[in-house]
């Protein structure tokens, strides 16, 4: 379609020329724009059920998730007998952790068409969130009999099997997959991930390693992969990886915190400072202030409250709080070298799991900090080894650039830059289905030469 045709389609009235047209804007990358296209369709014609559809899988992709939701629930109205609609609205309602809703709307879905493979693989990974492994198991099996070429779901049926320990089941899959590997579009990345998880480490280092030199700008998680399949540990996810993260996460972060079983390290850190009646204090930097959950909860403890951090989209969310003071867009370590005893408190939820060697951090919090000042922070305990630093779980963390700290470590590493421990503690930190993934509390103070 050339330019001209797509002038006359975005001056078109018609709400099916308006879809369209969002259609070409989604499948080029242009999300905003179809976006856009796809309201300006709804405007025209509020019972167009493909075009809430679609809208709300673009919401749900950037994290919007009630207003996903409720697009979704708009075109289940319209057509309560699509099986896609009532699919999607479970994916909407499982990303808010409200699995058992969702359980039955994807049920309902197969029901409507029992062929349906993304019906059967959504219940799949929700039966798994929810514990319930064996039916999960079932269903993944429904999936490849309908297609037993789909390799997603034998990924997941393998990593299933590992879980519950049926090893022989689990290497027979694997042993499927490895011969299917040369196949086109293959997910060598997942497969990598299965392996890993197996401790095939060098044949999942394989796997990364094609992945890679076929998708070059996935270098930063395949950095985090590698690692986990025993390649050397990066310094720090990079840049580039933690911005794209918290890009896509950035509108529905939130959300994702006011649930009991949602993300819980703003409460975490807030709490570890009440426990030690820090009182109120001059200044407090939230670093990595995100959308501002920790800002919210210390606002009064600070005559001044800074954030920092290095997302354009997350500090977006936290201007329109109109709790900050100042607010910075830049690497926290930098702020803290412009800003020598700036500050009686720094607060760092979620944000020091992106750094391996925590050295370069306690360096620059110390000098940043007044005498007697405090550095309270969350972080992923390693319980392999107190003493050292590993990647993330392949769970979810090592694809999202978290590393976990060994408490020994902490607690050596802050002391040879003059902070020493006042609290440190497990909690559960946030939560992959019903399954709290527990995090390290932990409030470190800077030696007052004056006491």
């Amino acid at each position: 379609m050339n330019r001209a045709q797509r002038r006359n389609l975005s001056k078109s009235k018609n709400p099916r020329d308006l879809a369209g047209l969002a259609e070409l804007h989604h499948q080029e990358g242009r999300r905003s724009e179809a976006e856009q296209k796809y309201r300006e369709a709804i405007a025209l014609d509020p019972a167009y059920a493909d075009a809430h559809n679609n809208l709300g899988a673009i919401l749900l992709d950037s994290g919007r998730l009630a207003e996903a939701t409720a697009h979704f629930v708009s075109a289940a109205r319209i057509v309560p007998a699509d099986a896609r609609v009532v699919y999607n609205l479970a994916r909407a309602l499982a990303a808010q952790n409200q699995l058992q809703q969702a359980d039955l709307l994807y049920r309902h879905s197969i029901a409507l068409d029992p062929s349906f493979i993304e019906g059967h693989f959504g219940l799949a990974l929700n039966l798994a969130k929810l514990g319930v492994h064996d039916e999960a198991e079932l269903s993944l099996h429904r999936v490849l009999q309908i297609d037993p070429l789909n390799w997603q779901a034998r990924i997941k049926l393998g990593m299933a099997l590992l879980d519950q320990g049926k090893i022989p089941e689990a290497s027979e899959q694997a042993e499927i997959l490895g011969r299917a590997a040369a196949a086109t579009g293959f997910p060598h990345k997942n497969f990598g991930i299965f392996l890993a998880r197996a401790n095939c480490l060098a044949e999942a280092r394989v796997c990364f390693e094609v992945h890679l030199s076929r998708n070059p700008a996935d270098h930063d998680e395949i950095a985090m992969l590698l690692a986990a399949a025993g390649a050397p540990l990066p310094e720090r996810a990079s840049d580039r990886h933690v911005e794209r993260l918290y890009a896509s996460r950035a509108h529905g972060w939130d959300e994702g915190s006011t649930s009991p079983t949602g993300y819980q390290g703003h409460r975490l850190v807030a709490a570890a400072l009440d426990e030690l009646n820090s009182g109120r204090v001059e200044t407090i930097v939230d670093a990595g202030c995100g959308t501002g959950l920790v800002g919210e909860l210390v606002r009064g403890k600070a005559v001044c409250l800074i954030g920092v951090d290095m997302s354009e989209p997350m500090l977006t969310q936290a201007r329109q709080k109109k709790i900050y003071d100042k607010l910075h867009r830049g690497d926290l370590l930098e702020y803290f070298g412009r800003h020598p005893r700036s500050c009686d408190i720094i607060a760092s939820a979620a944000t020091l799991i992106h750094f391996s060697d925590l050295a370069p951090v306690f360096d620059a919090a110390a000098k940043c900090l007044r005498p007697g000042g405090r550095l309270a922070c969350t972080l992923f305990p390693n319980d392999d080894d107190s003493e050292a630093v590993a990647v993330g779980t392949l769970n979810g963390l090592a694809q999202s650039g978290c590393f976990r700290h060994g408490p020994a470590y902490v607690e050596r590493t802050a002391a040879a830059y003059g902070l020493r421990i006042e609290t440190m503690r497990r909690a559960p930190h946030e939560y992959i289905g019903n399954s709290p993934i527990d995090g390290l509390v932990v409030v470190l103070r800077l030696d007052d030469p004056a006491t």
